[in-house]
Formats: C-alpha cells, structure tokens, sequence
C-alpha cells in the first residue's frame, strides 16, 4: 500500500500546478487523473487529424499567474500569438474601439482610479455589479460599455448589466498593470497539450508521480481527518462498487468543479452548511454553458485579421452570445497542412440543456447564422458538434456567485482536504484562474507565501 504526503484528483491546471509546486518542495505527491489524458477541460486530443479539447480556450494571464507557476518549477509558459483587437458583430464585423467609443480621457480616469484601489478594497465588491461600481467614477456609457462587454466572455454571463463587480475589476486591475491593456489571452507557444505536458514533466521531475486512466472513488476520512484517497479498481460490470485500493494519505487535494464533489467526499463528513453552499452553487442555471462547433476548411475565414478572437452579442438570429477564431493561425500543428481549424461557441443558459430538442434546433440556427457572419463556411468539410456543460467550463460570475460566496479552498472540520477549483473560492479566468486556486491551496498548505508570486493578492 502507497503512502504520499498529497493526493490531487485530477490532472488539469489547477492539479498539475499543486502537484508540481508541493513536489518541487520535496512533498511527496501523487496526481490520479479518471481520463487518459492531461488537461482537464483544457486537453487537446487528435481526431482524424485535428487536435480538438473539450471548448475553445485560450490562456488569459498577463503573467503573474500560471505563467509564474512555470517560472517556479523551472519550466517556461509560452506566449504565443495573442488577439491584438476584438472584433464584434453588430450587424456586421467592427473593431471593439468603434463600437463603443471611450473618451480617452474618462477612460484613463477610471484605469487610474481602479489602479490606486486595493485588492481588498475590491474584495468588497462581490455583491454587487461592474456597473454600480463604474457609475461611482464616470456617467461615459462607451467606457462602461466596453468593459460591460469584455466580461461577457470571460465571466459567461448572458446579461451584459449583470456580471460581478469584484471578479471581473480583479482581473482589469491585472491587465492593465501587467500588460497595459483591459484584456490579454494567448494561444500557449508549445501547444496545449505541450503546456500540459510541460506541467506533467515537472511533477515528475520533482519527484512526484502521475497516475491517468484512474478515477478517484471517495475520500477516506476518519474522525475529522483525511487518512487516504481510494481509487476505483480496473472493473468489468459497469454497477461494480467498493472494488477499490486504498492510497494512504493525509491530505487530499480535489480540482473537481463544485457539482461533482460530493460524489467522492462524503457529504456527512462536511457541515451541513458548508455542504448546502457547495449544493447551491452547482445549481445547473449557474453552470457556464454552451453550444460549440468545430469547423475546418481548405481556405481560410475570418473577419479583420486571422489571429482575432472575434465575438458577438446576439448572432444575426439568435439572442445570445458567443466566441469564433481560427484557431490554425494561432497554432498550425492543429490541422492538417492546407486545412483550416475553427472553433466556435454560443453562451446557452444552463438549464436548457434538458431540452434537446431545443439545443438540437438551436445548434443548427447557430450553424447557419455562421455561415452568414462568415462566407465561405459553408464549405466547411468538417465538423464536431459539442456542449460546454459536463465537464463544464466553470460557474457564472454574477454578484452573489463569486468570492465569499463560494464554499472556501479549505474544507472546514476535515483536517487534510481542500479544495483547488475555479469554482470554489478563487480569481481570474479559465485555465490561469485553475493555476492560481491551486497556488492559493499549497501556500496555505506549506503555512507560508511563494517568494515567486510576490506579495500579490490571493484569495
């Protein structure tokens, strides 16, 4: 029977970043990931030539993030191309800098009052929305239009007037003072099944093991302490239960997204409180949700420029938001040579998606109302179909959804658990937004700050 000093469940950002910082502190780690793959909901696998994962991701850390986690364990994150303007459709493709015209000025006023605010100043701002806290500064409706219409797509929210104030100024505040801009993503050098590997490597090279095609069944705890993790044996019969070994440890790490904890911690382990705020965050009308495509062609497409990230409120018919890039001129080694690769998105909300027949028409409203913002896709001569909900990309980031309103990183009464996850109590977006909860969760589980990540804010 094994013995480590961590156990994580799931090798994605969040896993690969604490089991490489704790192994690169001479803890001894093991990684069990349930799919033959690296990357969680950011993993590229082949198919028929392609590399596709599970939505269209981009990394969006200006560099005091995953970026610095590679710094740390003496690997390096590349930046590879990066959208340098977003276009938008609105009856047509526009740069965002037309669409919502900012007076310089007043935009420079609320960049400089947002700069001079605290972190924990804007800590205080969970409850309430971007807007209420930009009315405070300026009455510009092209300034707070602008930022309004950057957080549709990092915080997943349908409703342009209702994305949180905190999450998303936390990450304004990051941008503009690390890469002087409002948003910053970028498509990994390496690829992303190369940054995963990379992570993967450093784990291993650290002295700490990585363990795929193996399902994490139940956190063992006994009188209020984690004494291991059991993992689901090899099975025949798809009903075999308790057919399991044992890993011996003291503390267990879960990268699980909030709606599937509790089926490998025992509920009646956790508070009943702390319990019902994990329930109540999974809810599925919470859940970042959408319909996506891939979609290849012989020529390329795009609207203003091959490396956009091009993005839209409402399609010509449909009311809701969505994302498309090409994804080939971010990275060639997608596609086969004289291909072109696009992924695209449409934000659903996540209660629909028990209605199949309403994802099923609306997938194909969304197919062709594609064809129309870009000519030409109508000869694309391959596709696949998918729905961003299970794994899902992460929960809304309304007011009331974010910050202390997420079950904390640290499960309370059971000494050894904890919680890295971008849907617990963590900042930032996607895949960085994973790295960082996990940096959050090994400082505090070292009882002291990284020299690496500054003194920064955490959460």
């Amino acid at each position: 029977m094994s013995r480590f000093d961590a156990v994580i469940i799931g090798a994605g950002a969040a896993g690969l970043t604490a089991g490489a910082l704790l192994a690169k502190e001479g803890r001894s780690v093991l990684v069990v990931e349930s799919s033959p793959w690296l990357g969680g909901r950011g993993l590229a696998v082949p198919d028929e030539g392609f590399k596709i994962n599970l939505g269209g991701h981009l990394v969006e850390d200006s560099g005091s993030g995953i970026t610095k986690v590679f710094e740390h364990v003496g690997k390096t994150l590349i930046h590879g191309p990066a959208s340098s303007d977003m276009v938008i459709w609105e009856d047509g493709w526009k740069s965002v800098r037309d669409l919502y015209s900012a007076d310089k000025s007043e935009l420079k006023k609320v960049i400089g009052i947002l700069m001079e605010t605290s972190w924990d100043e804007l800590d205080q701002w969970d409850d309430r929305t971007l807007r209420e806290w930009m009315l405070q500064y300026t009455k510009h409706e092209g300034v707070i239009a602008l930022w309004e219409f950057i957080t549709v797509l990092e915080a997943i929210t349908e409703n342009w007037w209702d994305h949180s104030a905190s999450d998303n100024l936390f990450v304004r505040k990051m941008h503009y003072s690390e890469k002087n801009v409002a948003g910053y993503s970028f498509w990994p050098g390496q690829g992303w099944d190369g940054m995963f590997r990379d992570l993967h490597d450093a784990v291993l090279e650290h002295g700490g093991q990585v363990r795929l095609s193996t399902p994490a069944s139940r956190v063992v705890v006994e009188n209020g302490e984690v004494v291991g993790l059991a993992v689901r044996d090899e099975h025949v019969l798809p009903n075999e239960i308790f057919e399991e070994t044992i890993i011996e440890t003291s503390c267990v790490i879960s990268t699980l997204p909030c709606w599937s904890v509790l089926r490998v911690v025992p509920e009646q382990d956790l508070p009943d409180w702390y319990a019902a705020q994990i329930k109540h965050l999974s809810r599925v009308e919470f859940r970042a949700t959408w319909l996506g495509v891939y979609l290849a062609t012989r020529e390329p497409i795009h609207a203003l420029d091959p490396r956009e990230l091009a993005t839209w409120l409402h399609t010509p018919n449909l009311p809701h938001a969505g994302f498309f890039f090409n994804m080939t001129a971010m990275d060639p080694s997608v596609s086969p040579e004289g291909s072109q690769l696009y992924v695209a998105g449409l934000d659903i909300p996540g209660e629909k998606v028990l209605d199949v027949k309403w994802m099923l028409a609306t997938q194909e409203r969304f197919e062709a109302d594609l064809a129309i913002m870009y000519p030409g896709l109508e000869h694309a001569y391959w596709r696949r179909r998918h729905l961003v909900h299970e794994p899902g990309l992460g929960v809304i980031q309304k007011p009331n959804l974010v910050g202390r309103f997420r079950p904390h990183w640290r499960a309370p009464n059971v000494d050894g658990l904890y919680f890295a996850s971008d849907t617990f109590r963590s900042r930032g977006v996607g895949v960085d937004r994973a790295a960082r909860a996990a940096v959050t969760v090994v400082e505090d589980i070292l009882g002291r700050r990284l020299a690496t990540f500054g003194d920064g804010w955490r959460y």
